[in-house]
Formats: C-alpha cells, sequence, structure tokens
C-alpha cells in the first residue's frame, strides 16, 4: 500500500484545507457563534407531551452537537403537532443541509421563500444550500441582494448575512470585495470575530501566513474558546510543514467543539500522513457521524481502511465516496490501487484505472496512480506476451512431435527377416 497511501495523503492534505476553513469562516444557519463550546454532555429534555417551541429548541441543541439526524427527528415530531411551524421548518431545512440532503433542503426552502422571502433564516440558508453545491456566485447574488434591501429599508446590514457573503466572495476568490466587506464589518464593530476569521482565512488563501496567523492570535483574545479559531492556526502550520504543532492546534479545537467536522478532517489527514490508520479511521468516522454524506469525511474513511488492509471494506466505503461525489478522482484511483495490490487482481483494477483516467482528466507520470495504473498495464501485457509465447513453444513442441511422427510412418518398412532354416532330419 505505500504508493497507494502516499497518493491519498497528499490530496486528503490539500482537500482538508479548503474544507477546513469553508466551514470555520461561515456563520452557521441563522444562528450567531456561541461564545461557549457545545456541552455534549446535555441531553434534550423534550418528551412527547412537550410543546412544539420545546422540541424545536431541543432540535437546535442536537444540530449544534452535530447529531443533526437526531435533530431532524426531533423537528419531524414538532412538525408533527404542527404541520406550518415556521422554526421547525427552517430547522429541517438547516439539518438536511448537514446530511447532505440538498433536494430536501432545497424543496423545503423554496416552499419558505414563498411565505416568507425576505426573512434572514431562510435567505441565509439559501446562501448557504449554494455554497454546498459550488455555486458560490449565486449566493453572492442572493446575500448582496438581501443586503441592498436592508440599505433601502434604512436598516443596518445584518452582521450574519455579511459575514456569510465575505465566505462566498472568498470561495469565489473575490478577495479585495472580501477583505473590504472585512473591513467595512469591522469598522461598524471591531470585536466581531467572525469577520476576524473571514479576514485571516482572506490572507491564509493567498498565501499571506503571517497576517493571517496575526489575526486568529487577536481574535483569541477576544474569544478563547473558539474552536474554528484554533483550527485556522493548525492549518497555517501545516502549510509550514510544522505537522506536530499543527496537531495539537486541532486537539484543542476539538477538545473545545468535538462537533467541528474540520478539524476531524485535518485529524485524520495528518495521521494518514503519519500512517497511523486507526487514528485516521477515528476521526474521518466522527467526521460521518457529523455530516454523513461529507465528501472528504467518506474518502478519508475509503483510505484509512485501505491503510488497515481492509480492502472489501474500503472498496465498499470508497464507492460510497464516489455516490456522493461522482468527480473524485482519487476514490477511483485507491480503489484501483487495493484491488491490485491486496486483492490482487491486476485485470479488474485496471478497469479502475480507466475511471480514474476519465475523472481526473489523466494524470502525468509523476503522478503515482497514473504511474502504478501503466505498470499495471504493462504487467498484464507482459503476462499477455508470455502466456502466447508459451502457447506458441506447446504449439511448436507438438507440430515439432507430429512432423517427428509423420517422417517415421513415412519411412519405408524394415526388410522382414530370413525364414529360419527348417530342421535337419533326425538321423536315421
Amino acid at each position: 500500500m505505500k504508493q497507494t497511501i502516499k497518493h491519498s495523503i497528499k490530496h486528503l492534505a490539500v482537500v482538508a484545507v479548503i474544507a477546513a476553513l469553508a466551514a470555520c469562516g461561515t456563520t452557521k444557519s441563522a444562528d450567531k457563534p456561541d461564545d461557549k463550546p457545545a456541552d455534549t454532555a446535555t441531553k434534550p429534555v423534550a418528551k412527547k407531551e412537550d410543546s412544539v417551541q420545546a422540541l424545536v429548541a431541543d432540535a437546535g441543541l442536537l444540530l449544534k452537537q452535530g447529531r443533526a439526524q437526531e435533530a431532524k427527528a426531533k423537528y419531524a415530531q414538532a412538525l408533527k403537532k404542527e404541520p406550518g411551524n415556521f422554526d421547525a421548518r427552517v430547522g429541517e431545512a438547516s439539518a438536511d443541509l448537514k446530511l447532505g440532503n440538498f433536494d430536501s433542503a432545497s424543496s423545503t426552502l423554496a416552499s419558505l421563500q414563498k411565505e416568507k422571502g425576505d426573512s434572514r433564516e431562510v435567505v441565509i440558508l439559501l446562501g448557504l444550500l449554494h455554497k454546498e453545491k459550488g455555486d458560490f456566485r449565486a449566493g453572492i447574488t442572493l446575500y448582496e441582494g438581501a443586503l441592498e434591501k436592508q440599505k433601502a429599508a434604512g436598516q443596518a446590514p445584518d452582521p450574519d448575512l455579511l459575514n456569510n457573503l465575505i465566505v462566498l466572495y472568498r470561495l469565489n476568490k473575490d478577495y479585495d470585495e472580501g477583505e473590504k466587506t472585512c473591513r467595512q464589518l469591522l469598522s461598524r464593530d471591531p470585536d466581531n470575530v467572525d469577520a476576524l476569521k473571514n479576514l485571516s482565512l482572506i490572507y491564509f488563501d493567498q498565501e499571506k501566513f503571517a497576517l493571517a496567523e496575526t489575526i486568529a492570535i487577536n481574535s483569541l483574545k477576544l474569544n478563547d474558546k473558539d474552536a474554528a479559531l484554533y483550527n485556522n492556526r493548525g492549518m497555517i502550520r501545516v502549510k509550514r510543514g510544522r505537522y506536530p504543532e499543527a496537531v495539537s492546534f486541532f486537539k484543542k479545537a476539538v477538545e473545545i467543539d468535538p462537533a467541528l467536522i474540520s478539524a476531524h478532517l485535518n485529524l485524520g489527514a495528518i495521521a494518514l500522513r503519519y500512517r497511523d490508520y486507526n487514528t485516521a479511521a477515528n476521526h474521518f468516522g466522527q467526521a460521518m457521524k457529523i455530516e454523513p454524506r461529507h465528501p472528504e469525511a467518506n474518502l478519508g474513511y475509503g483510505f484509512a481502511l485501505a491503510g488497515q488492509q481492509k480492502a472489501q471494506d474500503a472498496i465498499s466505503q470508497l464507492q460510497r465516496a464516489v455516490e456522493i461525489n461522482p468527480k473524485a478522482a482519487d476514490a477511483y484511483g485507491e480503489i484501483a490501487m487495493v484491488t491490485n495490490l491486496q486483492l490482487n487482481k491486476p485485470q479488474e483494477a485496471l478497469e479502475w484505472c480507466g475511471k480514474y483516467k476519465d475523472a481526473s482528466g489523466g494524470g502525468d507520470d509523476k503522478d503515482p496512480v497514473t504511474a502504478e495504473c501503466k505498470n499495471i498495464e504493462q504487467t498484464l501485457k507482459n503476462q499477455e506476451m508470455m502466456k502466447k509465447q508459451a502457447e506458441q513453444a506447446k504449439a511448436a513442441a507438438a507440430e515439432e512431435e507430429k512432423e517427428k511422427a509423420a517422417k517415421k510412418a513415412a519411412e519405408p518398412a524394415p526388410p522382414a527377416p530370413a525364414p529360419a532354416p527348417a530342421p535337419a532330419p533326425p538321423p536315421k
């Protein structure tokens, strides 16, 4: 597994950066970020006879703890009691976003938009839906329109809308717009930690690591319980190749907020780097509990299983990663490597190599998977050639034996031996 795991680490290290920063700069749903970590020991107290309001409150707590599936069930209970409850429907859409149920979230939000199109909660979630689908420009247009309406109504711009807009500017690489909006927000509220995080991430994306870390450090002075800030400082350490320090920051982030998926992804990626497959599987597994259809979490878990030599489980998991993201070229590549190296099925592996090539657009010889696929192809060609040579040799030997037999058959028969002389008559 040496070749395939090396490739996997390289891929995940990059993806983890993107996933971590995208998540940490976002104000989730319509809620303001908490100053305190979620209390994972706290259990919802709503019972069957509880009110809709209590069920929605309990569901919100579950959602903050990263227990989206349970939260959705609570919202469903609330909606059973009161089908049109706005807060429950907003919460259900938020849970669906976490679970990767984008069609369901989209349907709910479309319905809510018809009823309360200017609702802050609905607008923010619609923007997050655009972000999850990778349509950053649509989200930007949506948020800019909502902020224009606030301005026309003489209202101050909503900080959460601004922060989510900044995230989309950054993801769309509109760094100048993002920085300008950050500074406008900070001019009104210098202690807005989310704005400071966003500004730090804008500098991070532009590889201005010193500036990014300075802002992150200053932000921690305002709120030293912000898990995302520790995660982002860890990412700066990753970029500088200081992995042990990065791990310390990521662990601190998870300690503060066990539901921070980005920190789990990063710890999993570094564990893969050091071939600590058990730790990698643990963190990617934790990430999947929080967001079951998270593309990088599912991909990373497949890599970890491959490293543990659990070939069939790894292939099944990697196929799930492909089902979530059909463009996940590395999943195809890893399946090819596992099929070849662990299951010793080179012909089947070569088929996965073809899928990897299609998904990746073809790789150069420096790409380990491409190089290994070429080795597999050459090995199969050599085997086929050797098989043909063996068959030809066998056929030649059989022909030679046949010719010998024919030659022998064509030779004249040897003369018959002279008859034995008649016995002498007995003496008289």
